[in-house]
């Protein structure tokens, strides 16, 4: 694979991204999987149930399982059995949590400024216009 293919670019580029995003997010006992966790409750009012959670990040439900219990040891989240239907399994951020959500928005923000350096803003629309058909494409190609 050659370093200018373009499967190569997206894997260098995520994991620089991944890389830069786990580091900014250690010095509050996050990784980038949980930070998407924190926005993702954020953006459902605070709390959502583990199974939205899974279908959000597009994991496993043992790796749902792991996130979670790491966020609740460090005060991020806490978890319920939802006491009507004991097959549901309730996750809420901590208000240390909810302080931490504008933090990252904010961290993102500058990531992303970062990353788009010296793009026009028409650069900027049309590279977001390209890489959502590309995401739409390699879901179409999961589904043959």
């Amino acid at each position: 694979m050659s370093k200018q293919d373009i499967g190569y670019l997206v894997k260098s580029i995520n994991e620089k991204l991944k890389a830069k995003a786990d580091a900014d997010a250690k010095e509050h006992q996050l990784t980038l999987s949980q930070s998407f966790v924190l926005t993702f409750l954020d953006s459902k009012g605070g709390q959502a149930t583990q199974k939205e959670i899974e279908e959000h990040l597009d994991v496993s439900h043992p790796a749902v399982v792991g996130i979670v219990s790491r966020m609740e040891q460090h005060h991020h989240v806490t978890s319920w059995i939802d006491p009507n239907n004991k097959r549901i399994k309730m996750v809420r951020l901590t208000p240390q949590a909810q302080a931490l959500v504008e933090e990252m928005g904010a961290m993102c923000s500058r990531w992303e400024k970062d990353m788009l350096e010296g793009f026009s803003p028409e650069d900027t629309a049309r590279l977001r216009e390209l890489l959502s058909r590309v995401n739409d494409n390699m879901v179409k190609m999961q589904s043959r």
